[in-house]
This record gives C-alpha cells, structure tokens and sequence, in this order.
C-alpha cells in the first residue's frame, strides 16, 4: 500500500490541499504533518513531477494561509514568545555556520550546492514553528493534529511489521535490523524518532479527558514498541530507559515499578534476540560482532554514510574542534570533509559550530526545558498541561537519542518535534501567560 497507492493518493491530493490551505491554513497544517514523517512515502513522491518540491510547496500555501489569516482576523502575524529568540539565535547561527563552512575549506561547487540544500531543509523546521505558534491556539485543533501524528504512526508501525514479520529472527545479528519506512536512514535514527514521539504522546495522554482519543493515543504507544523493540537500537533502548524513568518522576510512580522490572529481569521478558543485543552475546560465541569488524552503509544525501566506529569519528570530531574551537568547521562539513556523519549531535556541534554552535544549543535546550515545564505546570487548560509534559518527554528522549545519533537536520524525523514547539510556545500565551497576567490587573485593582 505504501509502495505506490498511498505516495500517489497523497501526491494528487497534495495541490488541492495547497489551495484549501490559503483559505484553512489549519487543513494544510494537518496535511503536511501527516504525511511529512512518512520518509519513505515522501521518496515515492520525489517520483512524480515536482514531487522533490512538495514540501517547499506545501510550506509555502502555509505561509500565505497564516499571513492571510492574519490579515482575515486584523491580529499581528508574530505572537510573541521566549522562544522566538532562541529559535532565531538558531537560525541566525546556521547562517554564520553555513558561511563559515565556505570559507573553512574548498568543496567542489556540487558539494556546495548539496549542503546549500541541507541548510535549506533544515530551516523548514523554525518555518514550521513560527507557523504552529501562529495558528495553533486551541485544544480541538490540537486533538486533531494528534489523529494526525496517530495515523502516520500506525502507518509506519504497520510499513515495520510487514517488514519485519518475515525476518527470523531468533538470534541477533546486524543481518536483521531493518529501517521501515525510513528508507535511506538507519535503524539508530528509527528507533530514537519512535522514543521521542512515543513518549510525547504517553506524556500527553494523562490529561487527554476524551477516552476515545486517550485509547487512540494508547493504542498508538502500545504499537510504537514493536519497532523500538526490534530496532535493535541501543540508543533506542537508553531513551526507553530513561523516558520511564523521567515519566515515572514527574507523573506516574507505577512507572518506576516496571522499569525496574524490566531492568532486573529483561532476559526472561523480552526476545531472546533483542536480549542478545541487549548483552551483545551470540549463539556462536567464537563469532565477532559483525558491528565490529565491517563496515553497514547508507546513504544520506548522496554521501555514503557509516554506521560503526564511533569512537573512530568522535575522535575525529574531537580533532576539528581543537583545531577551530570557536566557530568550527561549518555547516555539513564533517560528513564532506569524511565520507561519514559523527553519529553524535554534541560531537557534530562541536567540531561544526564550535563553542559558539554550542552555546547557543544550550540555551535553546534550557529555553525549551523550562517552557515545557512551565505549561506542565502551570498551565489552566488540562490538555495544555499534558503537551508541556510531553514534550518534555521528547526533548529528553532527543538529548539521551543524540549521544550516540544525530537526527536534528532531518526535517521529516524533527517536523512533529518542532511542531509541538510551537504549540507549547502557542498555549504558554494563551493559557499561562494571560491568565498570569490577568491575575495581576486583578491584585492591581484591588
């Protein structure tokens, strides 16, 4: 079904939605993150004609919608958020970062032009929040693009077990790990994209008060551990890990409960062959890890990318980084300059973006942290407290997934990410900010 009907579907339905959008921006929005995530769909469509530029395209109906809204409803466009700074200290970082890495070593002009494109697709993503912050206000907008972010999710959890279902596998080996519908990326990027989003919705489905959407959501995160499970991702695992952990502090304790459980007792629960990834033990014990002795490829962007020897890389990274530690080497230019990707965000930001990169990751971490927290917590609106913890949630799955993974410039991994950023940004307005703000007109009065 994914392999031609549904890219076509979605292809063909695609141009009406760009025109209903100008008018709805909401019905674009819905659009655009169902089908977004779905990679390998997205690669179908490159097929068609302009299908390469569907998602500039559909971006750009959303600007015009948002734009036009704004003008409908006689509203500023920009709402105005903490937010908004780090988002654009990003943005403008990226810039520096993107001329630095011209001006750091000669590419050939090819090289150039692809890592224009990168830098280009990376910045759907801040487009993508300033258009959530802007029109995204109110909870029954939200449940929807919660169906949305559940459809899409089904959808690859059922591309993954059609997949996988005809595998054996009753011991590991890295013969068996499979991407699903991600297509070019790896099983690491899969299994690290599913924590984050599961996560996001068990945070959230504690204050969903519709039991049809909170079973839906459930339904949804009961599913999405088939493939983490079977990623054989140990970075997948960790955010798993750590995601009951932070969940179980800050909302359920029962949690807690069965993390231990599965700490202590995850041979007997588990599949023999994910057990064996979990200990790194095989059936033939002479035999080596094939993860240790040959090299998996796949392609990102034209450019061969390995998946092993991440100390190798991190110490590569570690070298371009005493070499030029304030700016770095330069936007994308690590896998250029090496053939390879660091498998590491703060190790790319490092040796890329230097201490100057970095420092501003770590302020839009801190940024992000204490505004999803802030909405958990204070918000007056129960399903707004349930998007400040999940996303909360996703963050910490991002920054325990981005050790050993970087997954940041991939618009269709990070799109729901930045998405749900700009909502939080969006209810922290509406519903703490106003309301914090009324109460003191109010003690004013008094």
């Amino acid at each position: 079904m994914l392999t031609f009907v549904a890219p076509l579907i979605a292809y063909l339905m695609s141009f009406p939605i760009m025109l209903i959008a100008l008018f709805r921006v909401e019905i674009g929005i819905l659009f655009f993150i169902t089908l977004v995530p779905i990679i390998a769909a997205m690669k179908k469509i490159c097929e068609f004609p302009q299908g390469h530029n569907l998602a500039d395209f559909l971006l750009i109906s959303l600007v015009i919608g948002w734009v036009l809204k704004a003008g409908r409803e006689n509203r500023s466009i920009f709402k105005s958020s903490p937010v908004n700074v780090v988002v654009m200290l990003m943005v403008l970082g990226s810039i520096i970062n993107l001329i630095r890495g011209y001006t750091f070593m000669a590419l050939p002009s090819d090289i150039n032009l692809t890592r224009l494109m990168a830098w280009k697709n990376y910045m759907i993503l801040p487009l993508l929040y300033f258009i959530a912050l802007n029109n995204i206000n109110t909870e029954k907008f939200v449940k929807w693009i919660l169906i949305c972010v559940c459809f899409t999710m089904l959808a690859m959890d059922f591309n993954f077990y059609s997949t996988f279902r005809w595998i054996r596998a009753d011991h590991y080996s890295d013969s068996i790990r499979i991407s699903g519908s991600f297509s070019f990326l790896g099983p690491n990027e899969l299994g690290i994209f599913y924590s984050m989003y599961t996560f996001l919705l068990l945070g959230i489905s504690y204050f969903i008060e519709d039991k049809k959407l909170r079973y839906l959501v459930l339904f949804v995160c009961a599913c999405n551990f088939y493939p983490i499970m079977y990623s054989y991702s140990r970075s997948a695992y960790m955010c798993t890990a750590v995601g009951f952990l932070s969940l179980g502090l800050l909302k359920d304790r029962r949690l807690l409960i069965l993390l231990f459980g599965l700490i202590f007792f995850y041979s007997f629960i588990l599949p023999n062959s994910v057990v064996e990834r979990i200990d790194m033990t095989f059936l033939n014990k002479t035999e080596v890890s094939e993860k240790k002795v040959q090299s998996s490829m796949v392609n990102v962007g034209g450019i061969s990318v390995d998946t092993v020897g991440r100390k190798e890389l991190w110490e590569k990274a570690r070298n371009y980084f005493k070499r030029e530690p304030l700016l770095g080497i330069g936007f994308d230019t690590f896998r250029h300059r090496e053939g390879m990707i660091t498998h590491s965000l703060y190790y790319k930001t490092l040796a890329e973006q230097g201490l100057v990169g970095m420092t501003i990751f770590v302020i839009f971490i801190i940024v992000l942290l204490r505004q999803s927290y802030k909405l958990f917590r204070h918000s007056k609106n129960k399903l707004g407290q349930g998007i400040g913890l999940g996303f909360f949630m996703s963050i910490i799955m991002h920054l325990v997934g981005s050790v050993g993974g970087d997954q940041s410039l991939y618009y269709n991994l990070m799109a729901i990410y930045w998405l749900f950023m700009g909502i939080v940004a969006s209810f922290n307005v509406h519903y703490v900010d106003d309301f914090e703000h009324t109460q003191e007109v109010d003690r004013s009065a008094g």
